[in-house]
């Protein structure tokens, strides 16, 4: 059972509310939801010099992504996919999928044979950011 007091707090309690929201003085606001877009980069086979390496991709963070590594390059090229803490490797004429959330990608690619130029692979990037 409730007292006087507590009575008479939650009345004011009411009042105050309701005479706010009539006048115009308190405002219900929504929470915004976030904007969702998304992208995808493409990876073009790049040719790498004899016993050389490139980066293919800078570390970058992703909320989301899917990662497809076409395996269209040539075997003497050896990726390294860092992923968070994570190090993958693969060669040029392997496929593969690595799905990323809330974590950063870097690619290298370095070239095995030290007497010809050789090509990585396609590698595609789809992410969505909010």
């Amino acid at each position: 059972m409730s007292t006087n007091k507590e009575t008479i707090s939650g009345l004011a309690g009411g009042l105050i509310g309701g005479a706010l929201a009539t006048f115009g003085l308190m405002k219900i606001v929504k929470p915004a939801m976030p904007t969702i877009t998304s992208g995808k980069t493409k990876i073009s086979p790049q040719s790498v010099s004899a016993g050389g390496s490139a980066t293919l991709l800078p570390s970058t963070t992703y909320k989301f992504a899917i990662v497809l590594f076409h395996g269209d390059g040539e075997p003497q090229i050896t990726l390294t996919v860092k992923v968070g803490t994570a190090t993958y490797t693969l060669n040029g004429d392997e496929q593969a999928i690595e799905v990323v959330a809330n974590e950063s990608v870097e690619i290298t690619a370095t070239n095995t044979d030290t007497t010809n130029p050789r090509n990585t692979m396609t590698i595609e990037l789809a992410y969505l950011a909010w």
